[in-house]
């Protein structure tokens, strides 16, 4: 989960880490967030990406070591060859919107680890999302969990 603690919002509640290198390579290309099931895509020690291939617009979030916002490409088009940041530790691809929703700017601080349990494996000492509906976590209507 990604959240930016600067405006308490919420940009990712599926985020998956390109860390290898095929992930790292195709990135978005061809598949739809929806399609793979995540609604962002993390590419750590990075400061440039490419929309070659694409067939979607994608928010990009470039993020400096400390995880402020650098810079922001909202509704970056298909076909860019580089998008890039200068002192970029990382980038976040977003599906296109993402960024506006959110409010998210430069400046910004976010928190890429905010949520590391995945609902189905979370127990009663496992932080829960606020307004999740979710039985796992514990709640006034559920307590014993």
């Amino acid at each position: 989960m990604i959240r930016n603690l600067t405006r308490q919002t919420v940009l990712s509640y599926r985020t998956y880490q390109a860390v290898s290198f095929g992930d790292r390579l195709r990135g978005m290309i061809g598949r739809p967030f929806e399609q793979i099931g995540i609604d962002a895509m993390v590419f750590p020690s990075c400061s440039s990406i490419h929309t070659f291939f694409m067939t979607f617009s994608i928010d990009v979030a470039f993020l400096g070591a400390d995880n402020t916002v650098l810079a922001t490409h909202p509704d970056c088009r298909p076909w860019r060859p580089v998008v890039s940041c200068r002192g970029a530790q990382s980038v976040i691809e977003l599906p296109a919107g993402a960024l506006a929703h959110t409010g998210t700017l430069p400046g910004d601080r976010l928190d890429l680890n905010a949520e590391t349990v995945p609902p189905e494996k979370r127990t009663k000492y496992s932080t829960c999302t606020a307004g999740e509906q979710s039985t796992v976590c514990p709640s006034k209507e559920n307590p014993t969990v």
